[in-house]
């Protein structure tokens, strides 16, 4: 291919839980290669903040406050879309939260909890992003799961089995695009510990109990988180060009923590 290595100019993306950690660096990487990006968030001021940074730097970035468990959210997001940019090119599943809790009579206000916005946000983004898609037939997702779904957890039981959801509808929706000969490619990625919002919480959780925050590092990190922006770059070759023949996969994104 000529010019950039990766270049999304002319297309449209949205990218959820867009006000902080792997989705606002996914955004930040997505716009910088040249697509006008939609920001959402549940966090109005987070998400508007994001946008507002990216827009100074000369990138095309609008802003809109969106709760992925909802579906009026997801209905009235479709027909802005279709309203206003008439396409939607990519798609990344960054939302997410994570839940302290183990699988005994306890666990299922937490189940509940994770599953809405890690599994059913995720699936109301695909079915979202797939009806925009199927009319011109290619289009690429990214669902952010997590190295967490390839092993039990006893400290986030529902975390690690979302995101084991997350990653099998992936491959489900893969197939199904493939079968229908639709150009549409569908992938997940699974980062380890990233420093994030979520990674704070296991800082809070744990850093007394081990003895720190080097001793915590060591248990989740093989000594250092990644860097959301890390994430981002696998994100942004995922739904470009480049990737053209790779659907359906699952990349485990860690630093061989799980090797």
């Amino acid at each position: 291919m000529d010019g950039p290595w990766i270049d999304l100019s002319g297309q449209v993306a949205v990218i959820t839980g867009a006000a902080a950690g792997i989705g606002q660096a996914s955004a930040e990487a997505i716009a910088r290669a040249g697509a006008a990006v939609i920001l959402l968030d549940r966090d109005h001021v987070g998400v508007a903040a994001a946008a507002a940074a990216l827009d100074k730097v000369g990138c095309k970035v609008v802003a809109r406050t969106h709760d992925v468990t909802q579906e009026n959210d997801w209905q009235a997001l479709g027909d802005w879309i279709a309203a206003e940019w008439g396409r939607l090119d990519i798609l990344v599943n960054s939302a997410g939260i994570a839940r302290f809790d183990r699988v005994d009579a306890s666990i299922f206000p937490t189940y509940h909890e994770v599953f809405a916005v890690n599994v059913e946000g995720t699936l109301r983004g695909m079915a979202l992003a797939l009806d925009h898609m199927r009319l011109v037939g290619r289009g690429a997702i990214v669902n952010v799961s997590s190295t967490a779904s390839l092993k039990g957890n006893p400290a986030m039981a529902s975390y690690g089995a979302s995101k084991a959801a997350v990653s099998h509808f992936t491959r489900s929706a893969a197939l199904e695009t493939n079968r229908a000969g639709l150009d549409i490619r569908i992938n997940a990625v699974l980062p380890g510990f990233t420093e994030t919002g979520m990674a704070q919480q296991v800082y809070d959780q744990f850093d007394a109990k081990l003895g720190g925050r080097e001793q915590t590092l060591q248990v989740f990190a093989s000594g250092r988180p990644a860097q959301p922006a890390e994430i981002a770059d696998l994100i942004l070759f995922l739904v470009s060009d480049r990737a053209s023949f790779i659907s359906g996969s699952i990349y485990s994104i860690d630093r061989a923590q799980g090797a």
